[in-house]
């Protein structure tokens, strides 16, 4: 049986994967209607462009925060190699102490930012700039429960890993 935080990963782990991809559709069919509106019926849409934008900051953050949970990001492992095994965990779990506190920051001034500009519209589909702001700390809190089960599992596997 799986331990409970490879389950809650996994379970936590799907839906984002399922709006990244539902995403990307939408952004394929927004920049096709694009496409057809401007060069067949020769009037462009003012709304595709920026939505198709905002969709990709979407998509982009979003997969930031699975490639952070499959461990896809880049890292230099020259030095750590060279430590013990023991070595090797302490660093892992300072770089990820580290990286929740970071990733915890941006979340929460990310929130900030977002509620400081729900005032302002897009200029192309008038709706509240939050909306798109929103991708930066929405994106970081799922980073975040994805490095603090990162913890966990180190904690959990004391210089296992």
């Amino acid at each position: 049986m799986k331990p409970l935080f490879e389950l809650l990963k996994s379970l936590y782990r799907r839906p984002v994967e399922w709006v990244c991809g539902l995403l990307m559709a939408a952004i394929t069919g927004v920049v096709f209607l694009q496409v057809i509106s401007r060069y067949v019926f020769h009037h462009p849409f003012d709304w595709p462009e920026e939505l198709a934008r905002f969709l990709f900051v979407w998509v982009a953050l979003l997969g930031a925060a699975l490639a952070l949970r499959r461990g896809a990001h880049f890292s230099i492992e020259a030095l750590v190699n060279r430590v013990s095994k023991r070595g090797r965990w302490i660093i892992a779990l300072l770089i990820h102490i580290v990286l929740a506190l970071f990733i915890l920051t941006v979340t929460i001034k990310g929130f900030a930012l977002a509620l400081r500009v729900r005032e302002q519209l897009s200029p192309g589909m008038e709706i509240p700039m939050t909306i798109p702001y929103l991708a930066v700390p929405i994106s970081f809190a799922v980073m975040f429960k994805y490095i603090l089960m990162d913890i966990l599992k180190l904690v959990r596997g004391r210089g296992e890993s």
